[in-house]
């Protein structure tokens, strides 16, 4: 797994530090880099999932392609909470996650599991956390969505998976 951060208010830094002993007691070995010249079709090979957690505004031509390759040949991509604004002149990429960030609050909320049957949810109790709000829009039409925020009567896609080619894309907007 390459994990892509930045040093921006999330913290991925910190984030990777608390996710790769648990990745890894599960044979999943992970890599950290800021560096956004690291997609590129050479880095890339030697992984089998990017994961996106940053808030990088701008994707860039040749780094664009690469990561289009890389889904679309069989990869992963999981993007995590702010990945969902990241590369904001790629229409490719927020095609690939499912949807763009488009504004949040913050507050408490429980998350209601609407697809149960899904490996990622089998199992999985609805929680309570305090988090960011997002709001999403440009949503993509061919996701299995996996739960939902729920907000009054708005229900609002949290978790959710698709394919992009051959591979696979996850996204959650809990951060």
């Amino acid at each position: 797994l390459l994990f892509l951060g930045d040093q921006g208010h999330h913290r991925p830094a910190q984030r990777v530090a608390q996710l790769q002993p648990v990745l890894e007691r599960q044979g999943v070995s992970v890599t950290y880099t800021e560096k956004l010249l690291d997609l590129n079709s050479e880095t890339l090979a030697g992984y089998d999932c990017l994961l996106v957690y940053a808030n990088i505004d701008r994707l860039g031509a040749d780094q664009e392609k690469a990561l289009v390759e890389f889904v679309s040949g069989g990869k992963g991509l999981a993007a995590i909470h702010c990945a969902s604004y990241c590369f904001r002149n790629s229409d490719i990429y927020v095609e690939m996650v499912g949807a763009q960030f488009q504004r949040h609050g913050t507050g408490t909320f429980r998350t209601e599991i609407v697809d149960r049957d899904h490996a990622i949810t089998r199992g999985l109790m609805a929680f309570e956390s305090w988090d960011e709000t997002y709001v999403h829009h440009r949503h993509a039409e061919d996701r299995r969505v996996l739960s939902h925020r729920v907000e009054g009567t708005h229900r609002e896609p949290w978790t959710w998976v698709r394919k992009h080619g051959k591979g696979r894309v996850f996204y959650t907007a809990w951060g």
